[in-house]
């Protein structure tokens, strides 16, 4: 998000891995007011146990600073044609051997199949201190339980004093549809799933398009 942030100039506070890390600041003058990640014990089971179950799949994850990868698969080559970022290539077992915070773990599967066989096997493990998400139609993000966009909306909303109702969202995928349900105005955007569109007040253009610059135009 560094990048962004930079561009625009952006002071206030950040929510990232879907709230769980609010911050403000990038780089080394990052400073971190809020993080949950979930913890280092489940995480390491749960990436050792779905690439032994699925290891076919694309799994990666992330700490603070880094997006960690065992290999550059055609899930990781979607991740980084969308963010611009590069993997850091690691072993997990070995890098599973240390402690460390994980915030978000991110699995891309392109058959619906797949997909469907692994959040029945992740929701029969019952590990009640993540949750799981799909981000869109490809994407599934494994988080703290407490990481949802809409708990680090509301933090920010009660720190920066900022009424819900002033507030526009823009979201595409399921993990979306918590905000939507707590902000005044959901925006999704046209490419979003069928499931989003059913809590938003407007509809923009798509990802690729500029679909938020042309909502925020409009709105200003």
């Amino acid at each position: 998000m560094d990048f962004a942030i930079d561009t625009l100039d952006l002071k206030g506070p950040q929510i990232g891995f879907n709230g769980g890390i609010i911050y403000e600041g990038t780089g080394n003058n990052r400073r971190v007011m809020q993080k949950k990640p979930i913890g280092f014990h489940v995480a390491k089971s749960l990436v050792e146990s779905v690439c032994k179950k699925f290891p076919d799949i694309s799994l990666s994850f992330y700490d603070e600073n880094h997006w960690y990868a065992e290999g550059i698969d055609n899930g990781i080559e979607l991740e980084s044609a969308i963010t611009g970022q590069t993997p850091t290539i690691v072993n997990f077992h070995n890098l599973l051997q240390g402690n460390l915070d994980v915030y978000k773990i991110m699995i891309v599967i392109f058959d619906e199949e797949t997909m469907q066989s692994l959040i029945q096997y992740l929701n029969n493990k019952g590990e009640e201190t993540v949750v799981i998400q799909r981000s869109g139609k490809n994407h599934l993000e494994i988080t703290n339980s407490q990481a949802i966009k809409a708990n680090g909306i509301k933090y920010v909303l009660a720190t920066e004093h900022i009424d819900v109702e002033s507030i526009y969202a823009f979201g595409d995928g399921h993990n979306d549809i918590p905000t939507f349900e707590l902000v005044g105005h959901p925006v999704a955007m046209d490419n979003a799933v069928a499931d989003l569109k059913r809590h938003t007040e407007f509809i923009t253009g798509n990802n690729d398009d500029g679909g938020v610059g042309e909502f925020i135009k409009k709105l200003v």
